[in-house]
């Protein structure tokens, strides 16, 4: 065997278990990427499960009855008061005392911007 045969055969033996422990190191990565994805969806499924349990003890408990239950608040309502003053009034005595601008009356008073410039027209007018 010469010298260059011997090269030749050194440099075969080391690249073939490098491309195997190539193909080797994928296959292990994708196996634990697959197990981390399997043991998510266990988890997943597992806390699913467990909501529903606690869904079917709150029904047992009769929690989810419909006929006791309060109808929800409405956001933005307000208590009706008998102190309130109308709007329009509101928007009326706020434009002729104060000098707010017409869109901080009308998010006071819940007017239009266009009636609360209507109604500092025709005061202006009056």
């Amino acid at each position: 065997m010469t010298l260059e045969e011997a090269a030749e055969a050194a440099e075969s033996r080391q690249s073939a278990p490098r491309q195997e422990s190539a193909a080797v190191w994928e296959t292990a990565s994708l196996g634990r990427f697959a197990q981390a994805m399997h043991l998510m969806d266990h988890y997943l499924h597992r806390d699913k499960a467990r909501r529903e349990a606690a869904f079917d003890v709150a029904r047992c408990r009769g929690l989810d009855a419909e006929e006791g239950r309060a109808p929800p608040a409405q956001l933005g309502a307000r208590p009706s008061s008998g102190r309130r003053m109308d709007p329009v009034k509101h928007a009326a005595v706020l434009l002729q005392d104060t000098s707010l601008p017409f869109h901080e009356v009308a998010a006071i008073t819940g007017l239009d911007i266009y009636q609360v410039v209507g109604l500092k027209l025709k005061l202006r007018a009056a």
